[in-house]
């Protein structure tokens, strides 16, 4: 356990390729959030096309009526 905080606390080398390396994960890791945010909005506009779909076709098989008459006899 004391080797461990000896190489935790350890002063690190700073070695340029490593850098260049952080750098282009980054870059890597942000052009794939962007991917996954695209694929995110299609994805969520698939699901409301198929809600959509799915209440019109319910409507179909058992539409809403509105006893809109009744109301208007308390009037």
């Amino acid at each position: 356990m004391n080797k461990f905080f000896q190489w935790f606390f350890s002063p690190s080398e700073k070695d340029e390729s490593n850098a260049f390396c952080l750098a282009e994960q980054i870059i890597e890791l942000k052009s794939r959030v962007s991917e996954l945010e695209k694929e995110n909005r299609e994805l969520q506009d698939l699901v409301l096309e198929v809600e959509t779909s799915l209440k019109a076709q319910i409507d179909k098989i058992h539409p809403v009526i509105y006893n809109i008459t009744e109301s208007n006899k308390g009037t």
